[in-house]
């Protein structure tokens, strides 16, 4: 009997290995078309996207791969006690301010669809390789980016850079196994994105792509020092670049340097409150006032009342800022509290716990760098994504930046995963590491997809 049930005939060898290969074509086909529909943005029924949609009907294939990147399962934690957090700040402050129904939906989906974008992306990253799928994320992105309201105004500007630049890193990601060609191809590609960016007067996309660039140098600086450089150490360098270039565009633009239209808000924003990101970003004043006005939060599809919104426009009077031109009205509280940063709109949405999931976001995101430029391990999209959301974080409006941070944290819980697959080498950073990252890579694919539907 034994020997009965451990031989297998031809015929059962022959419909495993075609169950293999068909799940191993339809896995590919499902990860390609859910990293296309994720970067689409598409937006279907009040905040519901296409990719988010496509991410929720393949939950039950990667919610098993998702659990094994670190700190996942935390986000996931996190995501939902702010979904919990804001339903009951919602029915709190239902007395005082009734929360609609469109708004508790609009606000709650976008955020929904970003996270299984998220789980997508990751299992994605599993059946492909990182580069193709960053690459088709991207060319999702392009078919979305004439739907920017302010794409007309300057159609590289608001629609076209950011998916170019992810298109073009991603497919440098595709070179892993020649670390120098990639690095040359990675240079090359954020000389051209920032001529480009630059020209079209867009300051801190340009600033990310410069200090993208001089950190990818510093990281591949020659291996003659016997220790790393220590986390934290590269993170006070991030900081002193960051300042450094922050300090050299601000005059760049008061010069013309980047044409008339950037010299003129420049010019405007300094005259207003002595400093380029005060002048330029006043809804931080607001933002504060805001919290120091309801330290708790607001919660979902919540309007503010008169009193909120004097508050916050005493916030940006103390900025030298003059709220009395409408847009506080229209654009900050006409149809829901919106604060211009990921922070402050966590925080409003979501109350304390959105504070607690913004700190989450921010320790990836310089947690990344940290890694990168103290172990080399970094890649020109990652280190690009991570100083994006830093300042996401601060000064970018939540719905605008839920796809880049879909598509960031794919990255950085990749390199998490991968970091704590492997100890990383402390002193060199020669070709052969990365080379063996990839091949290692490619054999966990195949290990993969070689286990059948039933492995997944």
């Amino acid at each position: 009997m034994a020997v009965a049930t451990a031989v297998r005939s031809p015929r059962t060898q022959r419909t495993q290995h075609a169950e293999r290969t068909g799940w191993e074509v339809l896995a590919a086909l499902l990860a390609g078309a859910a990293a296309f529909l994720a970067g689409t943005d598409y937006g279907l029924v009040r905040g519901l996207t296409v990719g988010g949609l496509v991410g929720a009907a393949l939950a039950p294939i990667w919610i098993r791969e998702a659990s094994r990147y670190r700190g996942a399962v935390l986000g996931g934690v996190l995501l939902l006690a702010c979904f919990i957090s804001a339903l009951a700040l919602a029915t709190w402050r239902s007395a005082t301010h009734p929360p609609t129904e469109a708004g508790v939906l609009f606000e709650l989906l976008p955020v929904v669809s970003a996270a299984m974008c998220v789980g997508a992306l990751l299992w994605a990253q599993r059946v492909l390789s990182p580069g193709v799928v960053v690459c088709l994320y991207a060319v999702g992105s392009f078919m979305t980016a004439t739907m920017n309201s302010r794409f007309a105004e300057d159609p590289w500007r608001f629609g076209f850079s950011m998916p170019s630049t992810m298109l073009l890193l991603g497919a440098c990601l595709m070179i892993k196994q020649r670390p120098r060609k990639q690095l040359l191809a990675e240079l090359v590609t954020l000389g051209a994105l920032t001529g480009v960016t630059a020209l079209s007067g867009a300051r801190s996309m340009s600033a990310f792509l410069i200090m993208t660039a001089v950190l990818l140098v510093w990281q591949h600086r020659p291996a003659t020092a016997k220790k790393s450089t220590s986390v934290l150490l590269s993170l006070v360098l991030v900081g002193a670049l960051g300042l450094g270039l922050y300090r050299a565009l601000e005059g760049a633009a008061l010069e013309g340097y980047l044409g008339q239209s950037a010299q003129e808000r420049t010019e405007l924003q300094v005259q207003t409150a002595g400093s380029l990101i005060l002048g330029g970003r006043p809804e931080i004043g607001a933002t504060v006032a805001l919290m120091l006005h309801e330290p708790l939060g607001y919660g979902a599809g919540v309007m503010a009342t008169p009193t909120d919104m004097q508050a916050a426009k005493q916030g940006m009077s103390a900025l030298g800022y003059d709220p009395d031109n409408g847009y506080v009205e229209h654009y900050m509280f006409g149809t829901r509290i919106e604060v211009h940063s990921l922070i402050g709109d966590l925080w409003i949405w979501f109350g304390l716990a959105g504070l607690v999931l913004s700190g989450w976001l921010l320790w990836l995101a310089t947690g990344y760098l940290g890694r990168s430029l103290a172990h080399r391990t970094g890649t020109a999209l990652g280190i690009f994504l991570a100083l994006q959301l830093g300042w996401n974080l601060f000064f970018g409006p939540i719905i605008s930046s839920l796809p880049a941070l879909a598509l960031a944290l794919g990255v950085f819980l990749l390199q998490r995963k991968e970091t704590a697959a492997e100890p990383t080498p402390s002193v060199q950073m020669s070709p052969a590491p990365g080379a063996r990252r990839s091949s290692r890579g490619r054999r966990a694919r195949r290990r993969y997809l070689a286990g059948g539907p039933r492995h997944a």
